[in-house]
């Protein structure tokens, strides 16, 4: 949209735009020590935990939130952050719940066979003989409540008012839906879909990704992060804690939370809630489920040795993705599996994640056959056994780190590089620690070795899985981030993150986006705020007026960062901090330079301005602070339209629409430098009815001829636009 600028308003508010040519020429940036030491900055979370359907006399504050985290320091040299978490206790009201307890009625299916059973005795079985694959899962009855038109319903229908900065935490309780006996229970459905092929998942790891496992239901107890929100039905049933808990871990199990094995009214059912000791026993294992989404999505903790924690502070992402197709000479082509991922899709999920960076992806699909370095490197680690590819994932992993990574990526880039390898081939398996699995990722290196018949359904044509989740887990890992669980606390991968092991989704959550956004601005802005701490020293009173001014301005657009910041505007935040830097340099160089830039010269080419587009371009010099920008005026009658240059082969240029005819049209030139010294032009004046044209244009006209030596010339037709805050 053209900025229409009046002409009273004051120079100094429009003067200073960058335009993309942001050039220093003169000034060395090191004429300035930094300070030493650390910046520090201190943030405080807000976590609103409301209760819908409970008893408020059985619930015991101090009992609830005892052992919950209240700080989180994450050291980012040279800046040190410090997030507190403070929590606040609400009780929807009647009203509020009667209306809850509609909505979920009214977004459900209830009947059988809606829902999935674990088998825990077979999961046992299977643990202990991996060879003699079981049937885990078998159909239950239920009611299955649609998770995300509650969560919307939610966001826009708060309990309470939210938080600024922090989060929503709903504890549900409706144990009502639910039979004594189970043979009926309630849960939550999020939707995880596979990203490459919009399956709706219904498969559960390659274990259990057979067909004695068909037909999986992901049953939610929990779900949020498509909003700043998280909901939690301690009643609600689910079949992933049981799972997590034998699977990964050997009896006796230590630390083992009841959540895992017991519902909100298995809990109560054993409780005498009459007595004291009962209202705690239910407070501990209240606050025990509530634990994780607190330690693991609001407060996250130090990614699980990960290199960068925060936030990896870069100025740009790369990620090379190679897809290895193994039975090309089989007949299966590499075109047929070019869905497995997108480079499209994975760029949008990461810019969706750190907006502030510039990210490149490259996905590549190769037939090995014709890498014979990558043929000798996989058969160096795998073998065939009764007619199956069994590999060898820690040695071959630590092969492509070492030998192959380095010629993909720069591996002493300081941004982010991470490099993904997917081997498909038929009849394949990756063991590792003594079991099978798909793929290992560290350090920005994932490799995925995911056998041919896995990314099809039973008829081995319809595509079911791709790998696009996978690479985008390893390269968020990359970037800083951590898993949202633990060994004993997996409640966190009910979240809609990608980070988790349970469902899959094809974008980051929140809770993500939160983290990721909110660590990397505290650590711009402890080096916008100490760049301009550094370079305001000397200015006084006495300083020039520029100077003063910028100083303000930088004081400023660092307060409006601070406050983008606590309402969670994140791109509000970046952007006034870019502003703070600007205002700096500004500052720093008004010291310096007093002189406006010089206009040698500038010519309005091509047609009449009353006949159409025509183009204005200038020969502008600025020999000490560098020129910020340059901008052509065009004031038709008392309508004034500004036109911010474009940069090329030493020339600044515009192109500008036509003008009416009968208007009086006056154009000229104005040049900033960052030393916030302005040059203005002489005019061009064509004039309506009561005006004569200009001598001046017969000069223009006459010089049109020379313009024509110019050897570049941009014709790029661009709007100036004023970036806040001034």
């Amino acid at each position: 949209m053209r900025a229409q600028i009046v002409v009273g308003l004051m120079i100094l508010l429009l003067a200073f735009t960058p335009s993309s040519q942001n050039s220093i020429s003169t000034i060395e940036p090191n004429e300035f020590t930094p300070s030493q030491g650390y910046f520090t900055i201190e943030r405080n979370w807000t976590i609103q935990i409301v209760f819908v359907n409970y008893d408020q006399d059985l619930i015991d504050e101090t009992i609830l939130l005892d052992g919950l985290p209240e700080q989180r320091a994450h050291d980012a040299d040279p800046t040190i952050m410090t997030y507190n978490f403070e929590y606040q206790i609400a009780y929807a009201n009647e009203t509020y719940t009667n209306t809850v307890r509609q909505l979920l009625l009214d977004n459900s299916v209830n009947g059988t066979d809606t829902g999935t059973q674990l088998d825990s005795d077979a999961l046992y079985y299977h643990k202990n003989n991996i060879d003699d694959p079981q049937t885990i899962f078998s159909p239950r009855d239920g009611r299955m409540i649609d998770g995300v038109i509650v969560e919307d319903w939610l966001a826009e229908n708060p309990a309470v008012t939210p938080p600024d900065l922090g989060y929503m935490f709903y504890l549900f309780n409706f144990s009502e839906f639910d039979n004594a006996d189970h043979s009926l229970e309630h849960w939550y459905d999020y939707h995880p879909t596979d990203p490459d092929t919009g399956e709706e998942q219904d498969w559960f790891r390659l274990e259990w990704d057979n067909a004695l496992n068909q037909d999986v239901v992901f049953q939610y107890p929990a779900f949020g992060g498509r909003e700043n929100i998280f909901v939690l039905d301690t009643s609600a049933d689910q079949w992933y804690l049981r799972w997590a808990r034998i699977w990964w871990s050997d009896p006796p199990y230590t630390n083992e939370f009841e959540h895992c094995t017991k519902d909100l009214e298995d809990k109560t059912a054993e409780l005498d809630l009459s007595t004291q000791a009962g209202i705690d026993a239910l407070n501990v294992y209240l606050s025990d489920y509530i634990y994780d989404p607190a330690a693991y999505l609001f407060a996250p903790r130090s990614p699980m040795g990960y290199q960068h924690n925060p936030t990896q502070y870069a100025n740009s992402g790369y990620l090379k993705s190679l897809v290895i197709c193994m039975d090309v000479a089989d007949g299966v082509s590499v075109e047929s599996l070019e869905w497995v991922t997108n480079a499209e899709q994975q760029k949008a999920n990461l810019e969706e994640l750190l907006p502030f960076i510039e990210w490149e992806v490259d996905v590549e699909f190769i037939d090995i056959d014709d890498y014979p370095d990558w043929v000798e490197l996989f058969w160096d680690y795998a073998e065939v056994i009764d007619g199956q590819t069994i590999v060898d994932g820690y040695a071959m992993f630590a092969a492509i780190e070492n030998q192959m990574k380095p010629q993909y990526v720069d591996v002493f880039d300081e941004n982010i590089a991470v490099f993904g390898v997917v081997f498909i081939k038929q009849d394949m398996e990756m063991h590792v620690y003594g079991r099978q699995y798909t793929g290992l990722g560290g350090g920005g290196t994932t490799v995925i070795w995911k056998a041919w018949d896995r990314y099809y359904r039973p008829d081995g044509v319809t595509p079911k899985g791709g790998i696009s989740m996978v690479q985008l887990h390893e390269t968020m890992h990359a970037i800083g981030l951590g898993h949202t669980w633990k060994p004993q606390h997996y409640v966190g991968d009910f979240s809609y993150s990608p980070m988790g092991y349970y469902g899959r989704f094809n974008e980051t959550s929140t809770f993500d986006q939160n983290w990721v956004q909110g660590t990397y601005l505290d650590q711009m802005t402890g080096d916008m705020t100490t760049r301009f701490e550094d370079l305001r020293e000397g200015v006084s009173t006495d300083s020039r007026a520029e100077t003063q001014l910028a100083e303000q301005k930088t004081i400023r657009a660092l307060e409006l960062a601070d406050e983008y910041y606590e309402h969670m505007d994140w791109m509000g935040c970046y952007q006034a901090l870019l502003d703070a830097d600007d205002w700096s340099t500004r500052m720093m160089l008004s010291r310096v330079d007093a002189a406006p830039p010089d206009i040698f010269d500038w010519v309005l080419e091509g047609q009449h301005p009353t006949q159409g587009e025509f183009t204005v371009w200038a020969t502008v010099l600025d020999d000490r602070a560098g020129i910020e920008n340059v901008t052509v005026h065009v004031m038709v009658g008392s309508s004034e339209t500004l036109y911010l240059c474009d940069y090329s082969g030493g020339n600044y240029s515009i192109v500008a629409e036509g003008v009416p005819v009968d208007v009086n049209v006056r154009i000229w030139v104005e040049a900033f430098d960052w030393g916030m010294n302005v040059a203005v032009s002489d005019e061009i004046i064509f004039g309506g009815p009561d005006f004569p044209p200009s001598p001046i244009l017969g000069m223009v006209i006459a010089g049109l001829a020379i313009a024509g030596i110019v050897a570049v010339i941009i014709v790029a037709a661009v709007f100036i636009k004023r970036r806040g805050p001034v």
